[in-house]
């Protein structure tokens, strides 16, 4: 399945299957980026999946790879098909991990227009001058690849982009959806289906830790496309997103983008974060973990300390999940403690409000500071917070004020 090319100091893996009668998965497997988009901490490493599609009358191109593979690319197209019989590149979004390899395909596929949405089209022009064989499609749009075949595109704005679209073969019944269901992690087969039970656990983590990570701030509309597609009259046998595995039907991401869209919390789900830098916070979190505890409560709980900071990614998908938050932090020159604004900042714009209770802790050092700039960063967003603790000292001389929280919590 696999294939692997010196590049550099790099060993570049890649994988080219033909996973229809007429469509070949040409795939990157990324082992080398370690924060996605220069953010996000993802040790199992990301895929970039492009489609190869072959017709009577010529050969399409539906995504690319990431900016940066563009020889690698071009190399594995041509293991396929001549460049020179590509009519079409239909480009689904146009964020580089996706739209970096367009350029240098467009050059030598002298025949081949590029199709996308409008946005997406101005979007290649400012990004890599990209000014002629241009074609924006509107939603609904079909697109003839031969006499007895087409695609049709339907946009699915903020998806996270507003160029955001996915594609359909009816003849394949393949639907090419890009970032949306995509996922983080290199998996061992193409599809998700023939995954080891183990590796399907792993991969709807990685999907849910993909969608907080990148979607999540538009989940509504996330709802908005599932509820457009249900009203579609396709029929899909395969799902074909840019990255992470294929899928054989509907029936795995769109209840799993239903969960994540629905902004629910997971009940009783209980999430302890803090920073802590002389373990002071850390006293009281322990407090407030027994006590949940003693409640019958599960406790999630991320510290940022001297010894350890957690990968935020990992971080937020349990906020977005959580029914309970305890967040706590330090006052910090005369302010609130850094690590503890950058979790509330990214909690803000990344996580959602709906049915969660929000408790805030903080330890005011010689002045009560952090605790008030916390909840006014969150009821800014409209999260409910429902009581704050702040205490100097140790912990123990509040106690009886953690615990009441708790209280206040479940």
């Amino acid at each position: 399945m696999g294939n692997s090319k010196r590049s550099g100091d790099l060993v570049v893996k890649y994988v080219v299957e033909k996973i229809t009668k007429k469509i070949h998965l040409l795939r990157l497997d990324d082992d080398e980026t370690k924060y996605f988009e220069g953010v996000w901490y993802i040790p199992e490493g990301v895929t970039y999946n492009s489609y190869l599609i072959t017709t009577s009358e010529g050969v399409v191109v539906v995504d690319g790879w990431k900016i940066g593979y563009e020889d690698l690319f071009l190399g594995v197209v041509r293991s396929i098909a001549d460049p020179r019989d590509i009519s079409y590149i239909v480009v689904n979004h146009a964020e580089p991990d996706h739209s970096g390899t367009v350029k240098s395909l467009h050059m030598q596929a002298e025949k081949a227009t590029i199709v996308g949405h409008r946005v997406a089209i101005q979007l290649l022009q400012s990004f890599y001058g990209i000014n002629e064989r241009l074609k924006h499609v509107e939603d609904g749009e079909t697109l003839k690849i031969s006499r007895e075949e087409q695609l049709v595109f339907y946009h699915t704005p903020w998806l996270h982009w507003p160029d955001t679209m996915i594609t359909y073969h009816a003849g394949e019944k393949a639907l090419f959806s890009c970032d949306v269901f995509g996922s983080y992690g290199i998996p061992s087969k193409v599809f998700y289906e023939d995954l080891t039970s183990e590796e399907k656990r792993l991969f709807t983590h990685y999907s849910k830790k993909y969608f907080v990570n990148i979607i999540a701030k538009y989940a509504d509309w996330a709802i908005k496309a599932l509820d457009k597609l249900s009203s579609l009259d396709i029929d899909v046998n395969m799902v074909a997103p840019g990255h992470g595995p294929l899928y054989k039907s509907l029936t795995h991401v769109v209840p799993l983008y239903k969960e994540l869209g629905s902004k629910k919390p997971v009940k009783g789900k209980a999430v302890l974060v803090y920073t802590t830098m002389y373990g002071f916070v850390r006293e009281a979190f322990d407090i407030i973990k027994e006590e949940l505890s003693r409640r019958g409560v599960e406790v999630v709980v991320w510290e940022f300390s001297d010894r350890y900071h957690p990968p935020i990614s990992e971080v937020l998908v349990d906020l977005y999940e959580a029914e309970v938050v305890v967040i706590g932090s330090a006052t910090y020159d005369a302010d609130l403690f850094p690590l503890g604004e950058l979790i509330a900042e990214v909690m803000k714009m990344k996580t959602h409000s709906l049915g969660k209770k929000v408790a805030i802790v903080a330890a005011a050092g010689w002045g009560p500071v952090a605790g008030s700039k916390l909840r006014a960063l969150l009821v800014e967003r409209g999260f409910n917070v429902v009581d704050i603790v702040e205490f100097k000292g140790r912990a123990k001389n509040v106690e009886s004020k953690l615990r009441e929280l708790v209280s206040k919590l479940v």
